[in-house]
């Protein structure tokens, strides 16, 4: 049985930043980082969100 890998905060951070910050896909950065495409498009969606509620202005695209 398999179990669900857990990741701290800070690599979450770090992979949405590469995201965000690269100009890379979602998909892209997921492959080559070995994390499931659909679990990176929530922490960048949830950062997003953080983003825009602090205030920073409007969020890239």
């Amino acid at each position: 049985m398999a179990t669900r890998r857990r990741f701290t905060q800070e690599y979450k951070d770090q992979a949405v930043c590469l995201v965000l910050d690269s100009g890379r896909s979602i998909a892209e950065v997921a492959r080559s980082i070995g994390v499931h495409e659909m679990a990176l498009g929530r922490w960048v969606k949830k950062a997003k969100g953080r983003r825009s509620e602090s205030g920073k202005g409007p969020v890239r695209d």
